[in-house]
């Protein structure tokens, strides 16, 4: 027998004996769901020893957080402090194996060798920001910036574009752009929005789902990328983008391997985990009691399923995730213990026994009652935009939100959306492209490159944060005053 076998085997032992033991009659004081606290205890003992001691304690937390009397909000804060350290957690977990497949170059090749994308050099440039916008989407910003690169030096090679030309800095910069800003469309995996929706709900009590955050993040970012290539047309207009022979195109499709069964299996539970986290929400106001089942898990506990399922089940004998490779190259742990770090300080900074919501009102608060609900939100994001450009993103979001909660909440009642506005700060976060010290990686890596410039980097960024702002105030903000109140 293998020692993948033994460990199928073991598992399986495990849980039915933990299960066993939680279908005893319970003899007082002893309680059932008590039983099922020793059914765990029992299963867990025997996973450890017989399996090891580290991914069988995520089926521990797992059954813990399926206990009516705990549940997995109670759970994640026991073991991680919040949910939002033990959400992005799960998730940098969750999405490494998919960073380490050929869905990056085979996504990408599909969007810009189809039949539209020929049609001419500008329907390219289209469906290829389109198509690291949605890689974007649930996987992390500086992962997906240096799987990408390759890819593109080969788009580079096989088009004939040369460095220094108007259209090789074009791509860069909008690739650079657009990745930034797909990190604010939805909160898989992307530290900024979990921070800005974990201080609303903090500071007022509501919760903000992943379904609502990326009904106005996602339209948002889409509307930004369309006025981000309006601006290269019309704008930066490369006069040798009309040279590129679009034929050349299909020669990428040879760089693209077969999709193998490990990349189906990764794709199909990211896929669960995704039907989880906005399945409920379509489904409120048709199976209201399957919504509130769901939803009281939180956040953290698709990922957290997803992680189980990457480590149990097997490719060609091998489970699809490691766990000590995953700890040690998936996991951004500065960006975990900042996380935690800012959460804490976000509470510290809204604490009424603090003084400073009281004092930060009384400074701030006769300037925003002298400007208009427009100029208030103006002032926000453009402050957020300004501040992430020449900053850290999650210390932008967290100083920004402070005090956009500690303002807002002081007007009065319904003058702001407060959960529209702190929504959008973590949105803004990821337009960071002005300097290297707005998004590192990125920045850096694609200054670094050759194909583009620290001083066009400068404009064209200050170009597209001014378009964010205005996209934020009149297109962002009343979609999620809608959605989000």
């Amino acid at each position: 027998m293998t020692k993948t076998q033994r460990n199928t085997l073991w598992l399986a032992v495990s849980l039915l004996a933990g299960f066993a033991v939680s279908c005893l009659p319970a003899a007082a004081p002893l309680t059932q769901e008590g039983l099922c606290v020793l059914g765990i205890f029992l299963a867990s003992l025997m996973m450890w020893i017989t399996i090891s001691i580290d991914w069988p304690s995520l089926i521990t937390l797992f059954l813990l957080g399926l206990l009516p009397h705990f549940g997995f909000p109670a759970v994640f804060r026991g073991a991680f402090g919040n949910v939002t350290v033990a959400f992005l957690l799960f998730t940098f977990v969750l999405v490494y194996p998919l960073s380490k497949t050929n869905f990056v170059r085979r996504c990408a090749v599909a969007f810009i060798t189809n039949r539209f994308a020929r049609r001419g050099p500008w329907a390219f440039v289209c469906f290829l920001l389109f198509s690291v916008t949605f890689m974007g989407l649930f996987i992390s910003p500086s992962v997906l910036f240096v799987a990408f690169m390759p890819f593109l030096e080969d788009i580079y090679k096989v088009l004939s574009i040369q460095k220094g030309s108007p259209t090789g800095n074009m791509l860069m910069l909008g690739t650079a752009f657009c990745i930034s800003l797909s990190s604010g469309m939805t909160a898989i995996g992307h530290v900024w929005p979990t921070l800005a929706i974990g201080y609303y709900k903090a500071a007022t009590g509501v919760d903000v789902n992943q379904f609502q955050y990326m009904a106005v993040g996602i339209p948002t970012g889409i509307l930004l990328v369309l006025g981000l290539l309006a601006v290269f047309r019309w704008l930066y207009r490369p006069a040798d983008l009309d040279d590129l022979d679009m034929k050349k195109a299909l020669e990428l499709r040879k760089t693209v391997p077969k999709t193998s069964r490990k990349e189906v299996i990764i794709l199909a539970v990211m896929a669960l985990t995704v039907l989880l986290w906005v399945g409920p929400s379509l489904v409120r106001g048709i199976h209201p009691w399957l919504y509130k089942s769901i939803s009281r898990y939180t956040t953290a506990m698709p990922p957290l399923l997803g992680c189980i399922l990457f480590f149990i089940l097997r490719d060609a004998g091998e489970p699809i995730l490691n766990f000590r490779e995953v700890v040690s190259k998936g996991i951004l742990w500065a960006a975990i213990l900042m996380t935690g770090a800012a959460t804490m300080l976000g509470s510290a900074l809204t604490n009424n026994e603090m003084g400073i919501k009281a004092w930060l009102s009384a400074m701030l608060g006769p300037v925003a009652a002298g400007l208009s609900v427009q100029g208030v939100i103006l002032f926000f994001f453009t402050w957020c935009i300004l501040e992430t450009n020449f900053s850290s993103n999650i210390v932008t979001t967290t100083v920004v939100s402070a005090v956009a909660l500690s303002v807002l909440q002081a007007l009065p009642a319904g003058t702001v959306a407060v959960g529209a506005v702190v929504c959008l700060i973590g949105f803004g976060a990821g337009i960071c492209n002005m300097t290297p010290a707005g998004q590192s990686t990125i920045n850096t890596v694609a200054i670094s490159s050759g194909w583009t410039t620290a001083r066009d980097m400068f404009v064209w960024g200050g170009v597209f944060s001014i378009l964010a702002v205005i996209a934020m105030a009149f297109v962002g903000y009343p979609l999620a005053a809608l959605i989000i109140g």
